[in-house]
């Protein structure tokens, strides 16, 4: 029974979920050496493999060895050996794909839908055993690609080739901008604990007066922002921009309740998200996927918006604080 519980603890873990995920890059990257239409075909190959062998052995390994792989990785990308293949298109090309479609109609949505019911699921059975809620939904996400992997495959008659293809095809179609989250991740916790945050208060305490709370709320939602910016996730760049910014130059002096103005903080800075490249999964994948001319057609159309939902912010948070005091 003890044996049974230790394999079902390492199965459903964090470490398996990277583990399979390790697999599936290897995959890919033997799949893109097999490829001679791809005259990058050996770089990008080694691009995926090292990334890989990150996801599947970098809890083994120590610190230093992982980060010079992820140099590795930055500097085959950099030096350009990073590129999609003929081959990655040849499943696609065909009108086979949008006949299966059509004849499947709304059913294609299925698997999608059993990625956010399993990740719940986890979730609960997580928290129901005393475990780590968090990890449950991670774990779970994980999974739940598998469930929607196997449901695309007997509502399409489909073969794990083909699916292993398809899954390699939008992979390349995404490049290696599929690692930046991780990376960005990575940076906010840097920040974080280097202070950056204290160096920003400490910059705006010597242009902004310390009473003067429209400009403060405007200077934290602006570094929020642009943190975002740089980070391409307000939920990385939210620790660095409160903990140096809202907490001691608004919450304390003023006597603000931080709930109220911790959510408006976080979603001002999903404004940032809006208007950069470095938000991927959101402003550069899809140009990628739809193969649009301009590469930031998406953040073009969509800062307008951003400033305007920016400036709403700043206003409704210094009407907020003024209503409540």
């Amino acid at each position: 029974m003890t044996s049974l519980s230790a394999i079902s603890s390492t199965l459903f873990s964090l470490k398996a979920v990277y583990a399979l995920t390790g697999l599936v890059l290897f995959v890919f990257a033997a799949l893109n050496l097999r490829d001679r239409s791809n005259k990058n075909r050996i770089g990008t190959a080694l691009f995926w493999f090292t990334l890989g062998v990150v996801f599947a052995f970098g809890s083994m390994m120590q610190t230093w060895v992982v980060g010079l792989l992820v140099l590795l990785l930055v500097a085959i990308d950099g030096a350009g050996r990073v590129s999609r293949g003929g081959d990655a298109d040849k499943v696609t090309k065909s009108g086979q794909v949008q006949a299966e479609t059509n004849s499947i109609g709304n059913r294609i949505f299925l698997p999608a839908l059993f990625i956010p019911f399993v990740t719940f699921a986890f979730a609960i059975v997580f928290r129901l055993l005393g475990l780590n809620t968090n990890d449950g939904a991670l774990v779970g996400l994980g999974y739940s690609g598998i469930v929607a992997l196997l449901a695309g495959l007997v509502l399409t008659g489909g073969t794990l080739d083909q699916a292993f293809h398809e899954g390699r095809r939008l992979n390349d179609a995404m490049g290696t901008v599929n690692i930046l989250p991780a990376l960005l991740a990575s940076l906010g916790v840097i920040f974080t604990a280097s202070k950056i945050g204290d160096l920003i208060a400490q910059g705006i305490q010597h242009i902004i007066p310390g009473q003067n709370l429209f400009l403060l709320i405007a200077a934290n939602c602006l570094g929020m922002a642009l943190f975002t910016m740089v980070m391409g996730n307000s939920f990385a760049a939210f620790p660095v921009i409160a903990a140096g910014v809202l907490v001691p130059l608004i919450i304390k002096p003023f006597g603000v309740n931080p709930a109220m103005v911790a959510i408006v903080t976080l979603t001002a800075g999903s404004t940032g998200t809006l208007m950069t490249p470095m938000a991927a999964n959101f402003n550069i994948v899809p140009t990628a996927l739809l193969e649009m001319r301009d590469q930031y057609g998406v953040i073009k159309f969509q800062t307008p918006f951003a400033l305007a939902i920016w400036t709403m912010h700043v206003l409704t948070m210094w009407l907020m604080i003024r209503v409540a005091s």
